[in-house]
């Protein structure tokens, strides 16, 4: 989690600032880098699929309980 709070406002400054070059070059408004630096680090943030920081896979039931716990009473 601290790599992504580390890793948002890189993300916000660097496509803000490289939108910025392409708007002094090519006259295309410069307040639009802010909204898509912020879209961007947003985007980075959530990782709605998984591309950044790999998708997470919830623990099985079965190790999260303790041995013995379950409910199974076999013996070994």
């Amino acid at each position: 989690m601290v790599k992504r709070i580390a890793a948002v406002p890189l993300w916000f400054v660097s496509i803000w600032v490289a939108y910025g070059l392409v708007a002094y070059f090519t006259g295309l408004p410069e307040n639009a880098g802010a909204i898509l630096g912020a879209l961007a680090a947003a985007f980075v943030f959530m990782d709605p699929t998984g591309v950044f920081w790999g998708a997470t896979e919830p623990t099985p039931l079965a190790t999260r309980i303790a041995p013995g716990l379950d409910g199974n009473q076999s013996t070994p």
